[in-house]
């Protein structure tokens, strides 16, 4: 079944949600699959059909959400000019899954993300290469930083700390 199958994608929401669901009651160490697949109302097989692993379901949940927003994000040129701020709105979209993902000490998995979204739009040119790396690099240590300190500061302000550099 395709992973874009309507019952595939149910599935895969199913999941996705019962592990959230999880991480609200107990610590992340201690879910397993069994658990999972009961709490989600679902087969094994139908875990193992859909992901290698547990964080992989985190992996899926972030590329989806982001590859949403940006394409709404995209079609409203009049929002480019502020990229930073969107992206920060974004992840205030997705705050009840972070704070889960950072109580469980999953952090790594939302900075891979943001790095993969970096690599993503690389021309294969060494200057893009190395001036996205150091920007991804730089927003990841400015999101860690805003999520740890419970994301206080508004999307425009922290677009205003990103461009201006008022580090």
């Amino acid at each position: 079944m395709s992973g874009t199958h309507p019952a595939n994608m149910f599935v895969c929401e199913c999941i996705t949600q019962a592990l959230f669901r999880l991480m609200k009651r107990r610590p992340y160490h201690k879910i397993t699959v069994t658990g999972l697949v009961q709490e989600a109302g679902v087969s094994r097989n139908s875990f193992y059909r859909n992901y290698p692993g547990i964080e992989d379901i985190i992996r899926r949940f972030l590329a989806e959400k982001t590859s949403r927003w940006w394409s709404d994000f995209i079609v409203s040129p009049d929002r480019y000019p502020h990229v930073i701020s969107e992206m920060f709105y974004h992840f205030l979209d997705m705050k009840e899954e972070i704070d889960l993902l950072y109580r469980a000490g999953l952090s790594h998995l939302l900075m891979e993300h943001i790095v993969l979204c970096g690599k993503q739009s690389l021309t294969g040119e060494w200057k893009n290469t190395y001036q996205t790396a150091f920007l991804s690099g730089a927003l990841c240590g400015l999101v860690n930083e805003w999520i740890l300190r419970g994301m206080k500061e508004s999307p425009e302000k922290m677009e205003q700390i990103f461009s201006n550099h008022e580090i």
